[in-house]
């Protein structure tokens, strides 16, 4: 993303809609749209395409593409994010991720304009294409500008220098940009006229404000009268402004489209056919495509209007969101000083649970293959010197190699049971082949992993804890029982009885270990106990909201145990659930925010796993029917989609969207419709 002069920001980033194809060469990419403002910029109020990634989903390729808009008589410009006075953003169906824009725009002498955009990634080809539209309100002329910041950032060496030079072939203009690598290449196309050049075009490098090398923001937007200085070539961080003269045209169309590709020639033909084809023949094998990956589903979505689509979207978000390779990120945001577009096993997990509740099973399969080839198989050792042989590492770019590496036990005993509930749900028994020696990898490790009766100290799932925690351990455990299934199942029933033996230990014990009687709140399950170092509040006194997963799906504490209820009792109020909304938090004192200060706020994930107790263990038996239908649309982003965390009233706060935030409204309908949670763990 460019900050208001042009350079790259690191700033927090939300996102609040995302685009890619469900297979074909649109399944290598994938375009994130955000609605200004959000986690900052208050004085912005645009919407923008940003973070467009091709091949890899960890590896971006363009930080933003703008639009501006300039009048000939006076040369003033505007930008569809700094200066729009009022945008929208959202799908025009739940099943065909096609994002809508609009944002609308005032001149300084009153002028009123309006760009609405549709956006959509080619199925055939792996290109991104814009369909825009500009209003005017009178004839007095008007040029339009594209401006793309380029950046071909790979998150291991953070090298995002690249050269762009202009291209022209096949009738049309080009501008191509490569790493040695990667490239694109950008072109435009008037569909009235047939104009597939430009008029004029800048190459600059970014964050440079003055000189022949100045950006191409700089030049049209900080200092320009609504022209380009013209350059054809630069080297290094650069961005890059196309124009199209519009005239006293006051309603003109044209279409954008970017195609990516292993050299320029692929690169070219991947946006030179599409636009050749024209948005609107593009969009409908866009939307059959769609539609005909909805129809393989055994899905079956809640019956009102709302929660329908808010299920819809998850499950095609889930989709959008899975690498080529087998992987899904986390989500295409960036919290701080770093993205999202990371893979964690223990987030894959809770996906391919999802994916499995919908009979999405190719997409859930080639997920556990992603988990199974990036298994640690050799005896390396982390920074701890624990030997990591048959675990994963913490999380991985999206090509399966290692970026943290703590240890988190739910990242262990998760690919254990995500094995299992395949096998479970398909009778495969060649999946159950394929994936034996990965789990029995992993149950090894776990059957090591012993303190006398309990799982040895890890990290927390939040990521910030080394110590016994309860949702890790009670993952360790579905881990184990897990792994017996599968062992009695290949007819191994001696490390079958092994597993369920160390299993029902260990669960023996959890209460002992887990749960304080005179903790922050009272009586209840705390994050960790025995914690590393001290934390505020302490990690071995406070309530947490991963402690519900115990119940489901781990299936370790029964929803109707006395301390599960009684730690229950604790998440119906402040401190710990946000004031005017019923989300709860992690825990209490929680900053992992915005301002990096404890805010009033929650996580859908949190309350939707304490839903479920609610559910279950008789608390409230509307409790998962109020989250579907009336709570988390509250908390949804302007399309619909759901974030990491929502603020005090409900309103969507940061990290948008977070894949496991779908995968759990996803969960939720699946298993309010059974009439029993799905994906239950195996138990005692």
């Amino acid at each position: 993303m460019t900050g208001p002069n042009g350079s790259f920001s690191l700033r927090p980033s939300d996102k609040d809609a995302i685009v890619s194809a469900p297979f074909g060469g649109g399944r290598n990419v994938l375009a994130a749209v955000n609605k200004y403002p959000g986690a900052g910029y208050r004085g912005w109020n645009g919407t923008l395409i940003e973070e467009v990634s091709a091949f890899r989903l960890d590896v971006e390729q363009l930080y933003d593409i703008h639009v501006l808009l300039s009048r000939t008589d006076s040369g003033t410009v505007l930008d569809v994010r700094n200066d729009a006075v009022a945008s929208t953003a959202g799908y025009g169906s739940s099943r065909v991720p096609e994002i809508e824009i609009r944002n609308e725009f005032r001149f300084p002498d009153g002028e009123a304009a309006i760009l609405d955009q549709r956006v959509l990634v080619s199925p055939t080809a792996p290109a991104l294409l814009i369909d825009n539209r500009a209003r005017f309100a009178d004839e007095r002329g008007h040029s339009l500008f594209t401006l793309a910041s380029l950046g071909m950032d790979d998150p291991r060496t953070g090298d995002d220098v690249e050269e762009a030079v202009r291209r022209h072939e096949d009738g049309y203009d080009f501008v191509v940009a490569h790493d040695g690598a990667r490239y694109l290449a950008i072109a435009q196309r008037n569909p009235e006229t047939g104009q597939t050049t430009f008029d004029g075009q800048r190459i600059g490098l970014q964050g440079v404000d003055s000189g022949p090398d100045r950006s191409a923001w700089q030049d049209l937007y900080v200092d320009g009268d609504g022209s380009l200085t013209e350059t054809t070539r630069r080297e290094g961080k650069v961005d890059a402004a196309i124009g199209l003269h519009a005239g006293a045209d006051t309603d003109v169309r044209w279409t954008t489209g970017i195609g990516f590709g292993g050299s320029e020639r692929e690169a070219i033909d991947n946006v030179r056919w599409p636009l050749d084809a024209g948005y609107e023949r593009e969009r409908t094998t866009f939307e059959a495509f769609w539609e005909s990956w909805h129809e393989t589903l055994s899905s079956s979505p809640p019956a009102d209007a709302t929660a329908r689509e808010l299920y819809e979207l998850s499950v095609t978000s889930l989709k959008c969101a899975q690498d080529r390779r087998g992987g899904i990120i986390a989500g295409a945001f960036k919290p701080e000083h770093f993205s999202y577009r990371y893979i964690w096993p223990r987030d894959l997990v809770i996906m391919i649970q999802a994916l499995a509740a919908v009979g999405a099973t190719p997409e859930a399969r080639r997920a556990l293959d992603w988990l199974d080839h990036v298994q640690i198989d050799d005896h390396a050792t982390d920074e701890r010197g624990t030997d990591r042989y048959g675990t994963w590492w913490q999380n991985y770019y999206a090509d399966g190699s290692d970026h943290w590496r703590e240890l988190q036990l739910d990242q262990v005993g998760g690919p254990i049971y995500a094995h299992w509930l395949l096998y479970e749900e398909t009778g495969d028994d060649a999946l159950l082949e394929a994936h034996y020696p990965m789990s029995r990898r992993a149950a090894d490790f776990l059957l090591s992993w012993d303190d006398g009766g309990f799982p040895k100290r890890h990290q927390d799932p939040w990521e910030e804890i080394w110590g016994h925690t309860t949702e890790g351990s009670a993952a360790a455990i579905a881990g184990l029982r897990s792994m017996a299934e599968l062992a009695e199942a290949a007819g191994d029933d001696a490390y079958a009885e092994r597993c369920r033996e160390r299993a029902d230990a260990w669960a023996s014990n959890f209460r002992a270990y887990c749960f304080e009687e005179d903790g922050l709140l009272g009586a209840h399950y705390v994050t960790a106990s025995d914690p590393e170092y001290a934390d505020s509040p302490a990690a071995d006194r406070r309530p947490d909201g991963a402690v519900f997963m115990a119940y489901w799906p781990w299936n370790v504490v029964a929803a109707d145990d006395e301390t599960m209820r009684s730690t229950l009792e604790h998440a119906d109020g402040p401190p710990w659930r946000a004031k005017r909304t019923p989300c709860l938090g992690r825990y209490p004192g929680d900053d992992y925010t915005p301002t990096g200060v404890d805010e009033d706020g929650g996580w859908p994930i949190c309350e939707a796993y304490a839903d479920v107790v609610r559910w279950q263990g008789g608390h409230d038996p509307d409790a998962v029917a109020d989250y579907l239908h009336h709570h988390a649309p509250e908390w949804a982003t302007s399309a619909n989609l759901l974030p990491e965390r929502v603020d005090g009233a409900g309103r969507s706060r940061w990290n948008a969207n977070l894949l496991w935030s779908q995968a759990a409204y996803v969960l939720l309908a699946e298993s309010l419709r059974r009439g029993e949670p799905y994906g239950m763990a195996p138990g005692k």
